[in-house]
């Protein structure tokens, strides 16, 4: 079989893979949503736009506007069906990956928000509330599979571990998957040290690749099987995943559970600071030493 026969062959278990397919059947879920998170202008757009390039071979197009992403103009939580079965969501960029853009996220990953609609970075309890009122919006057979995305020419500072490896491991226990990474922009800065640091973090899975863009969507090989292999992989760990859940709609209830909880703690945890703060900055008039003269 040649390259482009092996290609082809493989494009099209792709495009027409089914959750029917799996060994154990759908469990009641019917499509999947790769939720894609992370910072502003780490490349998720661009990473969109080469999925669907790869995967329609033809003309390469823009789905995803990268110029408006990069300016931080896209607010909504968007989605781009690549087949019957998987569609890409792209999503708003945090900034500081606080807990209040943490908390969305973690709402999105637990299927608790609908999609096409602008993301909030809510405060005290609006997210709880935006919760409660999606409820009929929201699908209990939509999968939510966590992609996170992130430039390798940016770089990894050190102080960013932290908050990273707490939100990676935050959305494994709402998903029970630890999230794939995506390594954009690879040859542009230390991707083996990157790598290493992600690794460091629990991360299982690693993709390295440099996205098509229109100033460049030259098709090579390797860039094409960069992406065919990614999705390879995905689908592997869909039906690896799908032998072990149960019900869609249980799930989804212990994942809400989950979600209230970080935003009930979050909530106690900024009143406390809010109080320390306060404390520090009030002013205790000082007294005086007494001076006696003799």
């Amino acid at each position: 079989m040649s390259n482009m026969e092996e290609i082809y062959e493989i494009t099209n278990d792709i495009k027409s893979f089914s959750l029917n397919d799996c060994p154990e059947g759908n469990q009641g879920y019917d499509r999947v949503h790769l939720q894609l998170f992370g910072f502003l202008g780490h490349g998720k757009s661009s990473f969109i736009n080469t999925c669907k390039y790869v995967l329609d071979d033809g003309e390469y197009k823009v789905y995803a506007d990268v110029s408006k992403t990069q300016g931080g103009n896209t607010t909504a939580r968007i989605t781009y069906p690549l087949t019957d079965t998987l569609t890409l969501v792209d999503n708003r960029g945090c900034s500081k990956l606080d807990d209040y853009e943490t908390g969305e996220v973690f709402a999105q990953l637990a299927n608790l928000l609908p999609v096409d609609k602008e993301v909030e970075w809510s405060r005290e309890f609006g997210l709880t509330e935006r919760i409660v009122r999606a409820e009929r919006l929201v699908k209990s057979s939509d999968f939510i599979f966590p992609i996170f995305v992130y430039s390798v020419k940016k770089g990894l500072q050190p102080q960013e571990v932290p908050a990273i490896k707490q939100m990676l491991e935050f959305a494994r226990d709402v998903t029970e998957i630890f999230p794939v990474v995506v390594l954009t922009h690879k040859t542009q800065g230390d991707v083996n040290g990157i790598e290493r640091t992600f690794k460091n973090m629990g991360v299982e899975w690693l993709f390295s690749l440099e996205n098509f863009t229109p100033e460049d969507h030259l098709k090579t090989r390797g860039r094409h099987w960069g992406v065919l292999g990614f999705f390879c992989e995905v689908i592997k760990d869909l039906q690896f995943r799908l032998e072990r859940l149960g019900d869609p709609d249980d799930r989804r209830e212990q994942r809400k559970l989950k979600v209230l909880r970080f935003i009930s703690d979050r909530e106690v945890r900024m009143k406390q600071e809010e109080m320390e703060r306060l404390h520090r900055t009030t002013i205790i008039p000082n007294q005086q030493p007494s001076c006696t003269l003799i």
